[in-house]
Order: structure tokens, then sequence, then C-alpha cells
């Protein structure tokens, strides 16, 4: 149970991360680094160690 809210938890974050992005480059100009990009980066590492989480053995 606790590793299914981990990875739904998980898909939301990055979810959130991968609309953050395209609107991000969207908007930016050309050639520009993303105006959020280390809040990106933050929240697709947030998912990925969520996700990962979830697959240990003591949240099975």
């Amino acid at each position: 149970m606790i590793a299914l809210v981990l990875v739904l938890t998980a898909l939301a974050v990055l979810m959130t991360a991968l609309v953050l992005f395209v609107r991000g480059r969207k908007d930016a100009p050309q050639g520009t680094p993303l105006p959020n990009g280390r809040g990106i980066m933050v929240l697709t590492f947030t998912g990925l160690i969520l996700a990962l989480a979830s697959q240990l053995p003591a949240f099975r």
C-alpha cells in the first residue's frame, strides 16, 4: 500500500516537472537557460527518488 502511494506521488511530482519544463521552454527565447531550471531539477530528482524508494523491500 505504501509503495503504491510512493509511486503515485512520484508520478505527480514528475508530471509537474514536465509541465514546468514544457512551459519554460515555450516561454524562454532560443538559447537562454530556463528561468526555473533548478526547481525542475529538484522536482525530477525528488520524483525519481520516490519512485525508486517504492521498490525497496521494506515497502512491499
